[in-house]
């Protein structure tokens, strides 16, 4: 959706001047938030000269802060015709692909929000090993989340990544996306992730740490990260209660 921080920079009057580095992704970040806030008229973006003057920032940056946009089929730009915002983009889209942050979709269906998080360097448990169908190394820092909508637990999510690919120091409270995990603390940054979406029958509490009742649906997510080599780089196994939010899939041509 996959890193999902967001700048300071956007108010009510549409952007405030960006003031950090790397400039191209927090425009990025920003126009993003804007497009998810409904601040574009008529699902058109303004003008590449536009936007450098909101942002403060030159007309290079914007583009490739557009250009990463459009790789993400959030928008297209044509000649002629200028930048629009495609019909499909919405928080529930960009929630799967991890370009946005699930507290934000929670947000956006109305709900209040808390996060708790905590990490440890550890082994890793055999479930999540034999879910993703991988042999995991013996030291890895698994990171854990939960997402509560209406102080219900909404999203349970466990990030693995091999202990030996870190090379920062990790604060009590990371990074809460693996992708921005990955940027700030990893030697290799994700790139890429695929998904397998299953759905699973909650047997007994060591199923999941979600509310729903035994024997009720609740949606998993098997995530393998890969560097832009193709090399996997981290895992997630997520819960979903979908009483609370549905993903929606759209496959571009």
């Amino acid at each position: 959706m996959p890193a999902n921080a967001t700048p300071r920079g956007i108010m009510d009057g549409m952007f405030t001047e960006l003031e950090n580095t790397p400039l191209a992704e927090r425009a990025r970040e920003a126009i993003l938030e804007a497009i998810l806030s409904h601040r574009f008229a008529d699902d058109r973006l303004p003008s590449e000269d536009e936007l450098a003057k909101m942002l403060n920032v030159s007309r290079t940056t914007i583009r490739t802060a557009l250009h990463s946009l459009e790789q993400d089929g959030i928008i297209t730009r044509r000649r002629a015709v200028g930048t629009t915002i495609n019909r499909h983009v919405g928080p529930s889209t960009l929630a799967l692909q991890r370009l946005v942050g699930f507290d934000w979709l929670l947000k956006e269906k109305g709900h209040q929000v808390r996060i708790d998080q905590s990490w440890e360097r550890t082994k890793p448990p055999a479930d999540i090993a034999e879910a993703l169908g991988v042999e995991l190394p013996d030291d890895c820092v698994i990171t854990e989340k939960l997402y509560y909508a209406d102080n219900e637990l909404a999203i349970y999510v466990r990030d693995i990544v091999p202990w030996d690919s870190i090379e920062r120091e990790i604060p009590d409270k990371p990074a809460a996306s693996v992708f921005e995990f990955t940027k700030r603390y990893c030697r290799t940054p994700i790139d890429h992730a695929l998904a397998d979406i299953v759905p699973l029958v909650k047997r007994g509490e060591r199923t999941t740490k979600l509310g729903v009742k035994r024997g009720e649906a609740f949606i998993r997510l098997h995530e393998v990260h890969y560097s832009q080599t193709g090399d996997p780089v981290a895992y997630s196994v997520i819960d979903i209660d979908d009483e609370y939010i549905r993903f929606e899939i759209f496959r571009r041509r």
